[in-house]
């Protein structure tokens, strides 16, 4: 086992000294590539091209100008073309950009706002009543956005028209040293942290991704995850637009299927869960066809005689209906924002698609590691980016430590909360991540869990929830499971499973089988799950109890389950008390 890791020296890019010089650039030598195709309510999509796209910002960021000296700009509304405009506008005017999660509560939502000190606010039309309403009392110009009207309120349209009438100066430079984007990671208390990147953040992070995905000029990125969310923004949104390729809006979670068909989608992120969910339903049409689990196992015998013999793009073919039903261009697909199960990722592969899993965080501008085409270890989170070295902080004896990382994309720090900084960022610029795993003897970052949820046994040893939850979480009729610690007075802490049991599958298993599902039954399916578990397991590894929980696990808008919220419901975890 390694200890420490360097990704390499990080080379500069003369086309990519600022995010609006980069985009200037891709305006003047692709003007008539589309940048972003994206649908009206109705469906139909409407697109605009790298050349409209420079004029709108140029015109919308004069407009900030006239708002406002400073701007300090509030982001938060549904993917748009409209959203993606006001961001590269702010930093076209030399501001600061909040990108804000839409899915927050609208005193959440207040709370970013005050803390971050923004001077404008742009939202789409759903949120105009409550923020109109609620706003703190200091001056805040706001602006609607994806409406042609809104009472009272301007549009994006409407500054859009100003912005191209006025004669504010634009700036020709820019300071890419300091903060240009403040992102949130939590926002109900004044413990709220805004993770402050400035331009050489995101653009190493962009450099980075260039030297280990080398996009093709047919590319297109179907846009599906929050963008607001650092992975999707940066990763989905600033690194196809600064490298001159297209994003295709997708229309929510129902339709991704339909739109990756519709866009000739070459490259999707998305996080876990979707992943799974993908799979889970591709797999399951497959068996559930005649004949489908015996042409599934010959397809794979076929695909790996091929691919002795030299044949690597075989599996595509002989897997090529999948791939159909997924538009057929799909070249590359990318799990971010979570752990994924190895399953999952060997599963897509088998079918013949190049997939990959990376690792970061909001902090990391996001990304710190990521496996490549050339080298994808299943299970792994891959090897440190250009730029990039990565530290294993009192490692156990099996090589598990608190990942550390150090390089030109970590944080500057959190907004006005200096004592935040410094728990996470040393004085020597290294980024504590709160997150256990180990490197290989060839330089692979494993992630074994977080370093807040691991469960002390009563012998002194770690547990890992997620490697447990990985673990019986591949139970076909499981659709969710969460793992944590009960304190106990001589036991130290028990391990507990949460389940949530696919329901679907058990009532048509009851179904077939002519049986009433009772409670009872579920209990007794559970335990079994357990005890074949704990079988293979040290006697601190052992599960001591579990729940069966009849909801899904409440989940952000990147699909991240609320993990706390999850274990306060149950009463593993009490939430913060104070004395009167």
């Amino acid at each position: 086992m390694k200890t420490e890791i360097f990704g390499g020296v990080l080379q500069d890019d003369p086309g990519l000294t600022s995010i609006p010089q980069a985009l200037i650039a891709v305006a003047e030598k692709l003007p008539d590539r589309i940048a972003f195709s994206e649908p009206d309510r109705n469906g139909n999509y409407h697109s605009i091209t790298y050349r409209d796209l420079r004029k709108k910002v140029d015109s919308l960021a004069r407009a900030i100008l006239d708002c406002c000296e400073v701007p300090v700009v509030g982001l938060t509304g549904s993917n748009s073309t409209a959203w993606a405009i006001t961001y590269l506008a702010t930093l076209r005017a030399g501001g600061v950009v909040v990108p804000i999660d839409r899915e927050l509560p609208v005193q959440e939502m207040l709370t970013i706002i005050h803390y971050s000190g923004a001077n404008i606010l742009f939202f789409d039309e759903r949120y105009a009543e409550d923020l109109s309403e609620k706003l703190p009392g200091r001056e805040i110009k706001m602006v609607v956005m994806n409406t042609a009207h809104c009472e009272g309120i301007p549009t994006h349209d409407d500054l859009l028209r100003k912005g191209a009438g006025s004669a504010a100066a634009l700036p020709e430079t820019w300071d890419c040293d300091a903060p240009a984007s403040i992102c949130y990671t939590s926002g109900t208390t004044g413990q709220a942290k805004g993770v402050m990147l400035s331009q050489n953040n995101i653009l190493s992070n962009i450099k980075q991704m260039g030297l280990v995905l080398a996009l093709e000029e047919d590319d297109v990125f179907l846009s599906i995850l929050p963008v607001h969310h650092t992975f999707e923004c940066t990763c989905g949104f600033l690194f196809p637009v600064t490298h001159g390729v297209s994003i295709y809006i997708c229309r929510g979670i129902r339709h991704v299927a339909e739109d990756m068909i519709n866009s000739g989608a070459t490259i999707l992120l998305a996080v876990p869960l979707l992943w799974e969910a993908m799979y889970r339903k591709i797999y399951g049409a497959i068996q559930s066809m005649k004949g489908g689990a015996f042409k599934y196992r010959l397809g794979l015998t076929i695909s790996r005689v091929g691919e002795v013999f030299g044949n690597k793009g075989l599996r595509k073919k002989v897997f090529s209906k999948v791939h159909d039903k997924l538009g057929g261009h799909m070249r590359l697909c990318i799990s971010g924002g979570a752990g994924i199960a190895p399953s999952v990722v060997d599963g897509f592969m088998k079918l013949g698609f190049e997939f990959i899993q990376g690792y970061g965080l909001t902090e990391t501008s996001p990304i710190l590691c990521v496996n490549t085409l050339e080298a994808n270890r299943v299970g792994s989170v891959g090897p440190a980016l250009a730029g990039v070295t990565i530290r294993i902080s009192n490692p156990d004896i099996e090589g598990n430590g608190e990942i550390l990382a150090k390089g030109p994309n970590i944080m500057l720090g959190y907004y006005n909360n200096p004592a935040a900084t410094a728990e996470v960022l040393s004085n020597d610029g290294w980024f504590s991540t709160g997150d256990y795993g180990h490197i290989d003897d060839d330089g692979f970052i494993f992630i074994t869990g977080r370093k807040k949820n691991v469960i002390v046994a009563k012998n002194g040893k770690n547990v890992y929830p997620e490697e447990i939850e990985m673990v019986i979480g591949q139970e076909s009729y499981i659709l969710e499971c969460m793992v944590a610690g009960k304190k106990t007075e001589t036991k130290g802490e028990e391990i507990w499973v949460i389940f949530v049991p696919d329901m679907e599958k058990f009532i048509e298993y009851a179904e077939e089988h002519g049986f009433s599902l009772t409670t009872d039954y579920l209990a007794e399916y559970m335990r079994k799950i357990v005890r074949s578990f704990n079988a293979a397991q040290p006697i601190y590894k052992r599960i001591a109890r579990f729940i069966i929980r009849e909801d899904e696990f409440p989940k952000t808008t990147t699909r991240k389950v609320r993990r706390k919220e999850v274990l306060r419901e149950a009463g593993l975890e009490e939430g913060i008390s104070y004395h009167v």
